[in-house]
């Protein structure tokens, strides 16, 4: 008898590591947009009420990668947790639009992402890097080994209580910034000013 295309599928998936279509079609909890284009690992640990869109694929060793509640993971998300790396995710934040790889694929590599984060354009983070509530990361950007420093989110209507945020375009590497921060740059991030986020988000008038 011919196999039948989700039991091929339900077949490869499993020799590879990753949740069957048919698990991910029973999931009551989560939604997969398109649950035959997503590879999500048998290993990941997630939470409730997250979207998957199509073409996202996140690999992960045994209890490498903890997802919390309520995210939204954009066409082409790609998350590494492997090779002794550890990847940790909180609630309510927004990997994409675009591609946005975390990539945790050393054993020294840990990435923390807060709740409330918006990584939004190319966004490649990688090495021991910490997301703080409310953070962004914004443009075509790598970060390695940075630390942003939480707050609020980008709803707060005080930019300078905000989380930290990096844009435009290019590499930052070790860097740590303070809350209401942001670095705006092209090229390398070290070089660049860290201003005030009201310099680009005055705070609302008070009457």
């Amino acid at each position: 008898m011919t196999e039948t295309p989700l039991a091929y599928a339900d077949r490869v998936r499993t020799l590879l590591g990753y949740r069957t279509v048919s698990e991910l079609l029973a999931d009551d909890h989560n939604v997969f947009i398109d649950p035959y284009s997503a590879l999500l690992s048998v290993h990941a640990r997630i939470g409730t009420g997250n979207v998957f869109s199509p073409n996202v694929r996140i690999d992960a060793e045994s209890d490498a990668l903890r997802i919390g509640d309520g995210n939204r993971f954009f066409e082409g998300t790609r998350i590494e947790a492997t090779d002794g790396g550890r990847v940790s995710i909180g609630a309510d934040n927004e990997f994409g639009p675009h591609a946005v790889a975390l990539l945790a694929n050393r054993h020294d590599a840990v990435i923390a992402v807060g709740s409330r984060v918006r990584l939004i354009g190319k966004i490649d983070l990688a090495g021991a890097s910490t997301l703080g509530d409310g953070s962004q990361i914004l443009g075509d950007v790598t970060a390695v080994n940075v630390s942003l420093v939480g707050g609020g989110s980008h709803r707060d209507p005080d930019p300078d209580l905000r989380g930290a945020v990096l844009k435009g375009r290019g590499r930052a590497t070790g860097l740590t910034l303070a809350r209401g921060h942001v670095i705006n740059a092209d090229g390398d991030f070290a070089t660049a000013a860290v201003e005030a986020q009201s310099v680009y988000h005055p705070r609302p008038a008070v009457d």
